[in-house]
């Protein structure tokens, strides 16, 4: 597999807002990972939006976490993609499949920030695939975010995506454990509802001090 350069990669981030970078760790580093996290009290986590759970700073508490906060190279692409570039935290998102309760990781489409730039990082724990919650993303959607109506918390409407949103440009990310996703999310994204299975991610929050 190609193994992708930094510039494409900025490239990438700056057309589209978002990058997979693959086999970015091994599938023992993802186990090693779950395997630190099965150690946490299950009362450490905290409910999300959509009903995920949640840990967070996750990195004060296991190496794997903040091995991820620390990596240098997700940090130099953070650091030339824009001023949204100090790691202050990794948290873990969990999505567990519940039979007849809809869940998913963020509570539907929404932008982070109104602001020019928000960048997060994120590793797959596990496999993902279509049924059970992949993070999805609108590609070359930053400039329709201030056109498009919005709710509490930027949140936006299935209706409006369905009415304003090129379907080609949903992306689905689909991939297997090890895989690093990079992303703008001052374009509009969300957690897809889990059907199945089980979804575990680790998400390196970025912020402007400026």
């Amino acid at each position: 597999m190609k193994v992708l350069t930094k510039e494409e990669i900025l490239k990438s981030l700056r057309e589209d807002g978002i990058t997979f970078i693959p086999d970015f760790w091994t599938k023992e580093k993802c186990e090693n990972a779950l395997e630190e996290l099965s150690q946490i009290p299950p009362q450490a986590f905290e409910g999300g939006q959509g009903g995920d759970k949640r840990f967070q700073h996750t990195n004060r508490y296991i190496p794997s976490a903040q091995e991820f906060l620390t990596n240098s190279f997700i940090q130099e692409i953070a650091n030339e993609y824009s001023e949204c570039n100090d790691a202050d935290r990794v948290m873990t998102t969990i999505l567990n499949h519940i039979p007849n309760k809809k869940i998913d990781s963020g509570g539907g489409w929404h932008v982070d920030s109104m602001e020019s730039h928000q960048f997060k990082a994120f590793m797959y724990l596990t496999d993902v695939n279509e049924d059970n919650g992949p993070f999805v993303f609108v590609k070359k959607s930053k400039g329709l975010v201030d056109d498009l109506p919005m709710h509490d918390n930027n949140r936006i409407t299935e209706e409006t995506i369905n009415e304003r949103i090129k379907e080609e440009d949903i992306i689905e990310c689909v991939a297997p454990a090890g895989t690093c996703i990079l992303a703008d999310t001052t374009f509009v994204h969300r957690g897809k509802q889990i059907e199945n299975g089980k979804r575990v991610v680790y998400t390196t929050y970025f912020y402007d001090r400026g």
